[in-house]
């Protein structure tokens, strides 16, 4: 129980609300960057592609706007937890402390600019026209830790394997880019060839954009099959990814 004390969960909360700071100190907009970076994404892509896509596809810019979220904390929250153990070297080297605090802290860094944005994509909502009921919003909950454990479960593993592979974060970057295109965030899934389909779930933000768009804005939950599964294999990536982390996290130091 010491390695999960309430202490290390303190220095986790010290470390990702310091990073955070750090990350946008000395700019002039400061943590609006946080807003700015996907509101911007969101402009050039509602621009260009609303034209195929925005006829066929209700509320598309909400749409749009709610797949760009889900997948910058997916990209950034992986590439953070992946380069988690190195960008905390010096804090390691000299410091006795869990290792999976630095992990954790780094993908509760990127959670914090999730968050905000999720706060400006209700604000938007307001202006939808749509209602919504306590149901919906504990779904899109539900939706979100899902996500957050995926990431946090990648991290645990991905973390370790980068002090080995050192060239694990720039393969990283292009499977992100790919997999940007193959989920379904600036093209509605239907639009897709019906054998293509099922190969884009294998991309695992798929499942979780499609059904939060349905949550939201077709008042619906389809396929508790496909949940039951999915449960399941965030939970199988979040227990791999921590078994892997447990049996080298002796090693960090050693491997930094």
């Amino acid at each position: 129980m010491k390695h999960f004390s309430k202490n290390s969960w303190n220095l986790v909360w010290v470390l990702a609300r310091t990073d955070f700071k750090l990350r946008y100190q000395g700019s002039v907009l400061g943590f609006f960057w946080a807003l700015l970076k996907p509101l911007f994404l969101f402009a050039v892509l509602f621009v260009v592609f609303s034209h195929f896509f925005g006829q066929q596809t209700p509320f598309y810019g909400y749409q749009l706007l709610l797949g760009i979220i889900f997948w910058n904390f997916f990209s950034e929250g992986t590439l953070l937890g992946l380069t988690s153990l190195q960008s905390k070297s010096h804090l390691l080297k000299n410091i006795s402390f869990p290792r999976w605090v630095a992990v954790v802290a780094a993908t509760l860094q990127s959670f914090l600019s999730f968050l905000i944005q999720w706060l400006l994509f209700f604000v938007f909502l307001l202006f939808s026209g749509l209602s919504f009921s306590l149901w919906q919003f504990c779904f899109l909950g539900i939706y979100i830790l899902l996500l957050y454990a995926l990431v946090l479960g990648f991290s645990f593993f991905a973390a370790p394997f980068f002090l080995r592979f050192r060239d694990f974060n720039q393969i990283w970057e292009v499977l992100l880019m790919v997999g940007f295109y193959a989920a379904p965030i600036i093209y509605p899934l239907s639009m897709m060839p019906p054998w293509l389909q099922p190969w884009l779930y294998s991309n695992p933000v798929t499942f979780l954009i499609e059904h939060a768009r349905g949550v939201l804005f077709l008042g619906s939950v389809s396929r508790w099959d496909h949940h039951a599964i999915y449960f399941s294999a965030v939970g199988l990536v979040f227990l791999v990814g921590g078994w892997f982390f447990r049996k080298f996290e002796k090693r960090v130091v050693e491997l930094l």
